[in-house]
């Protein structure tokens, strides 16, 4: 779904490659091309999110590494 305007200032919309004015469009539609816009920007927040989540535990691993280094482990009997 891609969102473009035109020399009018008409606001189209691609969808499975054919393309729509948005003010032509009903509202129900508009409402769902509003949720999508939604869920779009929300899972890309949450993709974030978790890239953050992930650097942090990377370090985390990497500086319980450094400390178990220098700590003797269990010997298995």
């Amino acid at each position: 779904m891609e969102e473009t305007t035109n020399g009018a200032n008409k606001k189209k919309i691609k969808f499975n490659d054919s393309e729509y004015f948005l003010d032509d469009l009903p509202k129900e539609a508009n409402q769902l091309i509003m949720g999508l816009r939604t869920a779009d920007v929300q899972t890309k927040m949450y993709e974030d999110t978790l890239k953050l989540i992930a650097v942090g535990k990377n370090k985390m691993v990497e500086d319980l590494k450094i400390i178990l280094d220098k700590i003797e482990p269990i010997q298995n009997v």
